[in-house]
């Protein structure tokens, strides 16, 4: 039955993932088409004076999609780590195992957020990068506390 416990929150993460992402394609196609729409407009207005120059507004990024999936990968591994060391923690009671667990919890979060920041358009602000450091130094001071803590 705990093997099935654990399985739940992925499947959740991928769910959310899957939503998100489809809704961004979507927005995506959706832009595609009305700036097809205004090129054609601007096109035809401009056929008699000079050739229309199509400039691309957007540099465009073939592999963005590969680094999303790269992202919920790294998420769903960090909380699979996260899981086992609570299971050791269980098992031992050692409390560096509790350090390098938030840190993994909080890895996790942070590639999340990380991934819904490139994902989501309204989720950027001005804050995130301050946030994205401050998680990225309370992970280094768990590991370095799981480690150098003694008993």
């Amino acid at each position: 039955m705990r093997e099935y416990l654990f399985y739940l929150p992925l499947l959740l993460l991928l769910s959310l993932t899957l939503q998100v992402e489809n809704r961004i394609d979507v927005n995506a196609q959706e832009e595609q088409e009305e700036e097809e729409l205004e090129v054609g407009t601007a096109q035809e207005e401009e056929v008699g004076a000079e050739e229309a120059e199509l400039v691309p507004t957007e540099e465009y990024e073939p592999y963005k999609p590969i680094e999303q999936m790269i992202k919920v990968g790294i998420t769903a591994f960090s909380i699979l780590l996260l899981v086992l060391s609570i299971s050791a923690y269980r098992k031992t009671r050692l409390k560096a195992i509790v350090y390098a667990a938030i840190a993994f919890g909080l890895f996790a979060l942070q590639i999340f957020f990380n991934y819904l920041e490139d994902s989501v358009e309204g989720f950027e602000t001005p804050y995130n990068d301050v946030v994205m450091l401050g998680i990225t130094l309370a992970i280094l001071v768990l590991f370095f506390m799981a480690i150098v803590r003694k008993r």
